[in-house]
């Protein structure tokens, strides 16, 4: 093999390397230095506790709330959805101790768990043989003589006061709270939160992953919801946000490209009456643009979508001034 080969092959291969690196990344927030504290809390806040990754499926009727058509239709899409594993890893359209109060006991106990050991000796000091008999007669009097409904049903509920944590605000849990956030004020709006099926898809993959869940919210209720049910639904949060800028912007990127491609075309034909020099201009273009991209895959590994979108727009400069 000659030496030019050799030169070529090795010039070939990193190249090579870093288109098999490249990455596209759609994280808005993979946009701002990453070596800023603030930036490194949001990015790490958006990844593990807020609900960037959770589809909000609206639910909004314009019947009065009394019918409980916006609580039917949120229940019958929650309950279609845990039922498919394959669309859906949880759905929460209430608060979870209202759907599973099981796992009310378990969160009660682990927060008793996290209390200091003298509040807990005080808890087991007083559920012992000697003073658990006063505990409940104490209860007894109390759903006797209250006046309060909510003391009452709490009593019922937990006559040994185990929601009652030390430093709980007024000194009780409040299992009512956290409703807010899946319905309105006037009953007639509900959110179903839908976590996809697995972690890490990207925007092409959330794209198809909406159209699943849409076809499945159709299934369900057909055009009979807002017929019959004068309910509609609706979709947003994080992954339609992101599928939905990503293949706007693929979508705009690709007709802009073409259009211009077929007028430029048209116009250098019209000029020149030949094709060859426009098919070397654009074969140089496409090898820079190939170029570019693997340099940045071999350098960085991940480019995000909107720095290519602007270096989309410097290219299609080049590509002007270059025909």
């Amino acid at each position: 093999m000659k030496r030019r080969h050799w030169l070529i092959l090795l010039c070939a291969l990193p190249l090579v390397l870093g288109l098999a690196r490249l990455r596209f990344d759609a994280e808005i927030f993979n946009l701002l230095p990453e070596e800023l504290p603030a930036v490194r809390g949001l990015q790490l806040q958006q990844r593990h506790f807020s609900g960037s990754r959770e589809l909000l499926i609206t639910v909004s009727t314009e019947m009065p709330s009394e019918f409980g058509f916006a609580n039917s239709v949120a229940s019958g899409i929650a309950k279609h959805l845990a039922a498919r594993p394959d669309l859906a890893r949880s759905v929460r359209w209430q608060p979870p101790w209202q759907e599973n109060p099981a796992a009310a006991a378990e969160n009660v106990a682990w927060l008793w768990r996290q209390q200091p050991p003298e509040a807990l000796a005080t808890l087991a000091d007083r559920l012992g043989p000697t003073h658990v008999a006063g505990e409940l007669a104490a209860a007894r009097e109390t759903l006797a003589t209250s006046l309060d409904p909510q003391e009452l049903a709490r009593t019922g509920y937990d006559p040994l006061g185990l929601t009652r944590l030390p430093g709980a605000g007024a000194g009780t849990l409040r299992f009512d709270d956290g409703e807010g956030i899946f319905t309105g004020d006037d009953g007639r709006f509900r959110v179903v939160f839908v976590e996809p099926p697995r972690d890490g898809m990207n925007y092409q993959e959330l794209a198809k992953w909406l159209e699943q869940i849409r076809g499945a919210v159709d299934e369900l209720y057909g055009e009979n919801l807002y017929r019959f049910l004068l309910t509609r639904v609706g979709y947003t949060g994080g992954p339609a946000f992101l599928a939905e800028i990503a293949n706007g912007m693929e979508r705009d990127m690709r007709s802009s490209v073409l259009s211009t491609l077929v007028v430029i075309g048209a116009l250098f034909w019209f000029a020149h009456r030949s094709w060859r020099p426009l098919g070397l201009l654009l074969l140089g273009l496409l090898l820079t643009l190939v170029l570019t991209l693997a340099l940045g895959g071999l350098v960085f590994g991940t480019l995000n979508v909107v720095s290519v979108g602007f270096a989309a727009v410097l290219l299609g400069l080049t590509v002007d001034y270059g025909l």
